[in-house]
């Protein structure tokens, strides 16, 4: 069907025969499929927002999350970069070109010119806004990229028409004055060689996607924008006037915070009743930590906190805009993190933050958190928190790692809080805004190349309220990363844990590592009871199913981390 000619009754598909015919609405001649804004965050947890659990304001987010279709058993990639190619491709992350974000000295079992290992989003998949481009649509970028920052590899290369892009997976939110803008930002595909006085993430990616957006309003053509935002992604820092916001808020400490969480989540809907004395730790109780440390902790999620809290302000003017310009009614939300919870410290932190930290630069006093020169993390504790009740945070292919916030808003959506707790992925929202675009595209080629054709499915028919799953209970759903590893099949999960490659591992590593554990999520959502003893060819099953997969997806199977990693450890200044 020609997309011109949907039926505007759910963002932009067909109403289901078992809908009421009330919200059909016959298509003027010119009608126009809906306007798309996907808007992925970076690195928050699954209760980090009212409308599943949280203590943070957010009702901007609650408001569309509400009226809409709250998405609970949505999946990610357990860290950015690949989540971003998934995302981006609609297939997995090896396919993409993302089997690893880390060049191969910080592993063991170097990946050499595998392919899949390219470190880049790979030209042999499509991409989202490449699809929707040809669909008729404009398509417009701000934010975080880091698939590639070669010539080739830069969002205007790969189908956007308008970006401001920050190339790199982090960076300072103030932009960071040790750092040379023309090596990280990136506006229509050219080098910023200065940020603007008043660069903060949050508003400043905001204040670009209104600007594309304004650039062809009236001209009848849909637009799809990917406001791709960096919070709440350390460094934890806001602007001075909010520094103050969530002073004292959270002086109880992670370990009350996280039981509330559950409590609130319960309440809502958005997750199963779980016993929350059934709880894996990692690092020390809140009530093992000295005064000062307490203080200093409590500090760093009142900033973490305020950067969500400024984050859902800048959505809120986002959605301002777009009533103000009359496209609010035919505009499609999705609203999704790109993993769990980052549960790193500034201290051991190896990767770019320990950069920083060695060049001199930071202050992390008390007094001075928050501020553009401090360079904080969350940590452990209050992850764990933010992922309640899911076992462990980024990184991992526990729940905790790559179960995340999701919804989707449509006017035609409004049915009074609807909840999907159907397994859904980050690969099925390609295909499913292409349905949703009448988008009519040949699976292997695009524009003049060949090409993979997507791994995901569309969830457009869920939206619309139809009871038939996505995925059945005989489908194989697997992934690696890092050398983590999971499968799904039904309620039976397989999971094999190791030693991670850019996040330190607070504490002693756990016997269970190393080896393939098996949980059932259907009266085990939290990871908890490991049956792979007592269901050995149940295991021995689902490893065999795991290893085929890995066979047919050029999956290197010996990947283990350096740890320590190399280079001298991070130095700041306390």
């Amino acid at each position: 069907m020609k997309s011109r000619y949907l039926v505007l009754a759910v963002a932009g598909i067909l109403v289901s025969s078992c809908q009421s015919e009330e919200l059909v609405q016959e298509p003027a001649e010119e009608s126009r499929p809906p306007n798309i804004v996907l808007i992925l965050v970076d690195d928050m947890g699954y209760t980090d927002i009212g409308a599943f659990g949280s203590e943070v304001a957010t009702p901007n987010l609650d408001a569309l999350a509400i009226a809409g279709v709250r998405l609970t058993n949505f999946h990610s990639s357990p860290q950015c970069a690949p989540t971003r190619s998934m995302l981006m491709s609609g297939s997995d992350n090896h396919k993409a070109g993302m089997g690893s974000m880390f060049p191969s000295r910080m592993i063991v079992g170097d990946y050499g010119d595998q392919v899949g290992y390219e470190r880049q989003l790979h030209s042999r998949v499509a991409t989202m806004p490449e699809r929707l481009g040809d669909a008729g649509y404009h398509t417009y970028m701000a934010g975080k990229w880091h698939l590639g920052s070669a010539p080739d590899q830069v969002p205007t290369q790969r189908g956007f028409d308008r970006s401001f892009a920050m190339l790199i997976g982090s960076s300072s939110h103030f932009g960071f004055p040790t750092i040379n803008p023309a090596t990280a930002f990136r506006a229509d595909g050219e080098p910023v060689e200065e940020l603007p006085d008043d660069f903060y993430t949050s508003i400043t990616y905001t204040d670009k996607v209104i600007e594309f957006i304004e650039l062809n309003h009236g001209d009848n053509k849909p637009f799809f924008a990917y406001l791709a935002l960096t919070a709440p992604h350390w460094p934890l820092q806001v602007p001075p006037e909010y520094l103050d916001r969530n002073r004292g808020r959270y002086d109880a400490g992670y370990d009350v915070l996280r039981a509330e969480r559950i409590s609130r989540a319960e309440e809502l809907g958005v997750i199963p009743s779980v016993n929350p004395d059934l709880f894996d730790p990692v690092g020390p109780s809140w009530n093992q930590l000295s005064e000062e440390e307490q203080r200093g902790s409590a500090r760093r999620m009142e900033l973490y906190a305020t950067m969500m809290e400024i984050m859902d302000d800048n959505i809120g003017r986002l959605v301002t805009h777009l009533k103000d310009i009359g496209e609010f009614e035919n505009t499609l939300f999705l609203f999704m993190s790109d993993n769990g919870a980052e549960a790193d410290t500034e201290v051991d932190n190896p990767t770019f933050a320990g950069q920083i930290g060695r060049s001199g630069y930071v202050d992390n006093s008390y007094d001075n958190l928050g501020n553009a020169t401090s360079w904080a993390f969350l940590g452990p504790g209050w992850a764990q928190a933010s992922a309640a009740p899911y076992r462990l945070f980024k990184g991992f292919p526990t729940e905790g790692g790559h179960r995340v916030t999701a919804f989707a808003h449509h006017h035609t959506l409004a049915t009074g809080g609807a909840i999907d707790n159907q397994y859904l992925s980050l690969i099925d929202v390609m295909p499913t805004f292409l349905e949703i675009a009448g988008a009519e595209f040949d699976a292997t080629t695009v524009r003049g190349r060949v090409v993979e054709p997507m791994d995901g499915r569309s969830f457009a028919a869920a939206l619309a309220g139809s009871k038939k799953p996505v995925y059945s209970s005989d489908d194989v759903i697997a992934m690696e990363l890092h050398g983590q590893r999971s499968l799904l099949r039904g309620n039976w999960k397989l999971v094999w844990e190791q030693r991670p490659i850019n996040i330190a591992w607070h504490g002693e590593y756990p016997d269970r590592w190393n080896s393939w554990q098996l949980f059932n999520l259907a009266n085990d959502p939290t990871e908890q009871h490991n049956l792979a003893e007592a269901e050995p060819e149940l295991t021995a099953e689902l490893a065999a199913l795991w290893e085929q997969w890995a066979d047919d997806n050029n999956v290197i199977k010996s990947i283990t981390a350096q740890w320590p990693p190399p280079g001298p450890p991070p130095r700041a200044r306390d």
